[in-house]
């Protein structure tokens, strides 16, 4: 039951943060279409998004420097998947920034 409930806890932390942007994301674009001269909301919105993931990332790695250093190694591999997850998109847009890099091959 421990580690589901941090399982649980680790979920919720990725999940309400993305969905909060997700909904404030669909009422900007629904508030853009009805201007008559549109903005450029998606580019505010990638940034709010490149926000919220290194913050998450940052969190993830530093509870899992908390957990290594109280010796709670089970909980802190729950942070793998996670920060892994975060880090495609990390490697996507250094992939579009300099291609000669060998893990570009994955995204092309």
């Amino acid at each position: 039951m421990k580690i589901t409930k941090h399982i649980i806890i680790r979920i919720l932390a990725v999940a309400v943060p993305l969905l909060l942007l997700y909904f404030y994301s669909e009422m900007a674009f629904e508030a853009n279409r009805q201007r008559e001269h549109r903005t450029d909301v998606g580019l505010g919105i990638a940034f709010l998004l490149v926000f919220v993931l290194i913050i998450l990332l940052v969190g993830f790695i530093t509870d899992s420097i908390i957990r290594i250093y109280k010796k709670q190694y089970s909980i802190a591999l729950i942070n793998v998947p996670f920060l892994l997850l975060f880090l495609i998109p990390v490697l996507y847009i250094s992939c579009q920034f300099s291609s000669e890099a060998f893990y570009c091959q994955c995204f092309s």
